[in-house]
């Protein structure tokens, strides 16, 4: 049995007292948290391994609701698909995503990028990621791609793969068939990484597929995952075909349930969805700061108010969860003028409980309790000011980076320790994913090292 002890550690446990415990400690059996309290109370252990947190936080690790994993190799790319006078973010992905990125990923490029992508989250301190796997033209295998990279990086992760019309029907059944044979192996095996049923997103399925692909997981007893509502596109394509709002027509299709976990959801209607969210138990993954950098000004205020579950999300092409926090909590100050909205707790909630509500996992992970899973995350305190229960969440949300993870453990195993990479070679992995992304670039006829367009800077 393994057993671990981590003591003197500045404690927020984020538990249903929302208990903050100076001089704390946890210990671990295998993968599941035993004991936590207070130093005093805990006492020393006989035969176990000591992690000394003094002048650092623990606080369970974030979990991200929403990804797109292998987007590592797609991340800084010499061009951006944006000089048309026509952008547009529909335009834009059917211009250059789908026919550029999405339909050219190789099995290779999904396996390097998920596993450096989530190299960067666990340097993030994301401990827990959602992925929606894309590649129609990669089928069948991109989720065992994926999952090769998820096992290699020791993260715990939800895998599924986008499900999409936009082909043809064939290639939908694909998609489907994808998401059901990968579920039924990551749950034999009953490890941390597991699987739900991906599909893409209204404007691009008919209401025939999105039955099927809610029966499918209703028979399997499996959660289903969907962007929704990203930009106004999906609001004027489902009231032309269907003369209504893209989440009244999913209630009026029977597509939702408390297992759903709905991404993005920007241009909602804030007057009539959220009660319609809330009747269903629907929940939603807010990804700030990819929305903000789009462009987008996604408002959850209207959700918050009426009980919906929410939690954050990094989306793939960002990989820091404490740029998210703030991203998240700025724009919405902003948008209402308004200081107090996303208190600084409730942020730091929804990177973590609230965020293992949206998937459905609040019982193993996302709070540091006696019998959830060992993912913890320890930061350095490099605070100009003493960190007590009053301003610990204000640190954490508005002053860390991600050079202050310290320490993550993941099911009980410490998989980076000091900063260093305990069962993965890091230097390897990026350099493969830079070696697989040029070979995108080269295919794409883009610009590379050795054969840079010629720019004009002013």
């Amino acid at each position: 049995m393994r057993k671990i002890l981590i003591k003197n550690g500045l404690v927020v446990t984020i538990d249903p007292q929302d208990r903050i415990i100076r001089n704390g400690s946890i210990y671990i059996e295998d993968d599941r948290i035993k004991e936590v309290g207070p130093a005093s109370q805990i006492g020393d252990k006989d035969g176990v391994d000591v992690i000394d947190a003094k002048g650092k936080i623990v606080l369970p690790g974030f979990i991200s609701c929403h990804n797109h994993l292998y987007s590592a190799v797609v991340r800084s790319i010499p061009y951006s698909g944006f000089e048309k006078e026509d952008f547009s973010f529909y335009g834009w992905m059917e211009r250059f995503w789908l026919p550029l990125l999405e339909d050219r990923v190789t099995h290779e490029q999904l396996y390097i990028g998920t596993k450096a992508n989530l190299l960067e989250h666990i340097r993030s301190g994301i401990t827990t990621t959602s992925d929606t796997a894309e590649g129609p033209y990669a089928l069948p295998g991109v989720l065992d791609a994926v999952d090769q990279g998820a096992m290699e990086s020791g993260a715990r992760a939800v895998l599924s793969f986008e499900t999409t019309g936009r082909v043809t029907d064939q290639n939908a059944q694909l998609g489907i068939d994808e998401n059901v044979k990968f579920y039924k192996k990551a749950k034999a095996r009953n490890g941390r990484v597991t699987s739900r049923i991906g599909v893409h997103t209204t404007y691009t399925t008919t209401p025939e597929l999105l039955k099927q692909v809610r029966a499918v997981a209703d028979d399997l007893g499996a959660g289903v995952m969907m962007h929704h509502l990203d930009d106004r596109w999906h609001n004027f394509d489902t009231t032309k075909r269907f003369g209504k709002r893209p989440t009244r027509y999913l209630e009026d299709i029977g597509f939702l349930r408390p297992d759903l976990v709905l991404f993005h959801c920007s241009y909602i209607d804030p007057i009539e969805d959220p009660a319609i969210f809330k009747k269903y138990d629907v929940k939603v993954a807010h990804q700030a700061e990819s929305n903000a950098i789009f462009g987008f000004w996604p408002n959850m205020i209207p959700l918050l108010k009426a009980g919906v579950t929410v939690g954050f999300g990094t989306d793939g092409m960002t990989h820091s969860m404490f740029e998210v926090m703030r991203t998240g909590q700025i724009i919405h100050r902003i948008r209402y003028e308004n200081l107090e909205l996303f208190p600084d707790y409730d942020v730091l909630k929804m990177a973590t409980i609230e965020a293992a509500k949206v998937m459905q996992l609040e019982k193993e992970i996302g709070s540091l309790e006696p019998g959830k899973k060992a993912d913890i995350t320890l930061l350095r305190d490099r605070s100009t000011v003493p960190l007590f229960e009053d301003n610990v969440a204000n640190y954490i949300v508005g002053t860390c980076e991600r050079h202050d993870v310290d320490t993550i453990l993941i099911d009980g195993d410490v998989v980076l320790k000091h900063g260093e990479f305990q069962n993965v070679d890091e230097e390897e992995t990026l350099a493969k994913c830079r070696e697989t992304a040029l070979d995108l670039w080269k295919r794409n006829g883009w610009p590379t090292p050795d054969k840079p367009h010629a720019r004009v800077y002013l």
